[in-house]
């Protein structure tokens, strides 16, 4: 982004130049720069150069222009000159690093901004820039700093506020971040970035409802912003609003039929929904948007799997591994589904990879736990349940492992109480455990119920037919027992 300065200092450059027409010319190119018609601006700059080379200013507003018309090159070459004209131009230096941060040479951008500060320490400009190109290089505690000294020196501009919100909210910061995006929206209120960005930090910090509010506001102002219509889907489906969640992800992939990220969330909405086919859909759409996006092949696998394509999830899973394979998460579950066809050593192998790769994922080390159970090695799943626990207190697919293993051993007090941990927090979090309620009714007697559940958990994913079959056999047996 290059700020348009066009200060009374170049003016009365030019008009010190012996030729009245080149005064004019160059106030016809600042005048049409103020009209956003960059191009004609490029032609009356151009213009004054041919008459007298020798000015800088002209050289300058010509980078602006080429820098709007994204001709970042252009624009580099002509901030050169107007530097080799004016060594101690410090606005020009503070435009080529603009024109460098645009081109995406952050290191070079940073040194011209850097140069730019040593010969003027109030060029507030210069501070905002730095910042904008420490945040394109994620280095955001620098870049707050950077847009503080421009806010400190001057600049009270809603982008100031809106760019060190955003650095905030990359920093973690989100109370910081909303209190600037509040400044921005005060300065400017049809703010569409602050408005959006401002509702990711309140859904972070569980505002669900003060983000939706503000993904409204950003679609009022802009009722084609597909991003907006994204981050509200995502608001609502985490407020249960599935409904809603998925007439935004219908927006917005009618808005940008390559917002890949739009229809990745409705993919995992429609599988959690049962739709797996549609899932499927969504899923293909994402790899023809984006080839190697690697989650989008883990997510088509997690829905192969329910369908009880064991074949074509593992398929995925290892393609997902091909284009990352530091992967955690595809390791863990291409390990699920290697034990959903019983190969347990394999299973084994790809679940200590997972948590190699990542000690701190849970979810691996509660799937190892599981498979723990189909060997038979009870303690080291009650083990590997109980890391999971430790390292995600509300994992309560976890307590469900513990549960089984300690079943498995004969500790039926252990069992309950881990079962309904299990499912009082699956339930609480929106996924409730069929396995496990099915085995609560089963310790209980109510061997027709624990029936009923499990049969719903192998309809809402068929790979558990696998494991679960047996224990319904048994309960079925039961149930035969108890006839006249």
């Amino acid at each position: 982004m290059i700020l348009i300065v066009a200060g009374l200092f170049g003016l009365m450059l030019v008009m010190r130049e012996s030729h009245e027409s080149v005064h004019n010319i160059y106030k016809e190119g600042l005048q049409e720069e103020n009209r956003g018609d960059w191009t004609r601006a490029c032609e009356d700059f151009t213009r004054v150069i041919e008459i007298d080379p020798r000015i800088a200013t002209a050289y300058a507003a010509r980078g602006t222009a080429e820098c709007e018309l994204k001709r970042y090159d252009d624009a580099i070459l002509d901030y050169d000159n107007a530097i080799q004209i004016n060594p101690k131009d410090d606005y020009a230096y503070g435009c080529r690093g603009m024109a460098k941060d645009d081109k995406g040479d952050f290191e070079g951008a940073i040194t011209d901004f850097l140069h730019a500060i040593e010969l003027n320490r109030t060029n507030s400009s210069a501070f905002f820039g730095m910042g904008l190109a420490d945040y394109d290089r994620a280095k955001y505690d620098e870049a707050v700093a950077s847009f503080t000294s421009a806010i400190k020196l001057g600049d009270k501009s809603y982008l100031v506020y809106s760019y060190r919100g955003q650095a905030r909210y990359g920093n973690g910061d989100n109370a910081g971040a909303i209190a600037d995006f509040d400044n921005a929206i005060e300065l400017n209120p049809k703010d569409l970035a602050a408005y959006i960005n401002r509702g990711l930090a309140k859904r972070k910090e569980g505002d669900l409802n003060g983000a939706i509010s503000d993904y409204d506001k950003a679609i009022e102002i802009d009722p084609r912003s597909y991003i907006a219509y994204e981050d509200r889907g995502v608001a609502r489906n985490n407020s249960g609003d599935h409904d809603g969640a998925l007439a935004d992800y219908d927006a917005a992939t009618r808005l940008n039929p390559r917002a890949n990220r739009a229809f990745l969330d409705r993919g995992l909405l429609k599988s959690k929904e049962g739709d797996q086919d549609g899932a499927i859909a969504d899923y293909d759409r994402v790899i023809q948007i984006v080839p190697k996006d690697y989650v989008a092949y883990e997510d088509r696998g997690e829905a192969k799997k329910r369908k009880g394509d064991l074949d074509g999830a593992i398929a995925d899973y290892n393609k997902a591994i091909e284009i990352n394979p530091t992967s955690s998460a595809a390791y863990d579950d291409l390990g699920v589904a290697t034990a959903d066809e019983g190969n347990f050593d394999a299973a084994m192998a790809d679940l200590n990879k997972a948590i190699d790769l990542n000690p701190t994922n849970s979810v691996a080390y509660n799937n190892r736990g599981w498979i723990e159970i189909q060997r038979k090695d009870f303690d080291a799943a009650i083990n590997d349940a109980t890391h999971a626990i430790q390292l995600d207190p509300k994992h309560g697919h976890a307590y469900g492992t513990r549960c089984w293993a300690r079943y498995a051993k004969g500790d039926t007090t252990g069992a309950i109480e881990d079962c309904k941990k299990s499912v009082e927090l699956s339930t609480a979090a929106g996924t409730p455990s069929f396995y496990d309620q099915g085995m609560l009714n089963f310790m209980a007697g109510d061997y027709q119920n624990a029936v009923a559940e499990w049969q719903s958990e192998v309809r809402e994913d068929a790979a558990s037919k696998f494991e679960l079959q047996p224990w319904i056999d048994k309960a079925q047996a039961k149930l035969q027992e108890k006839k006249p």
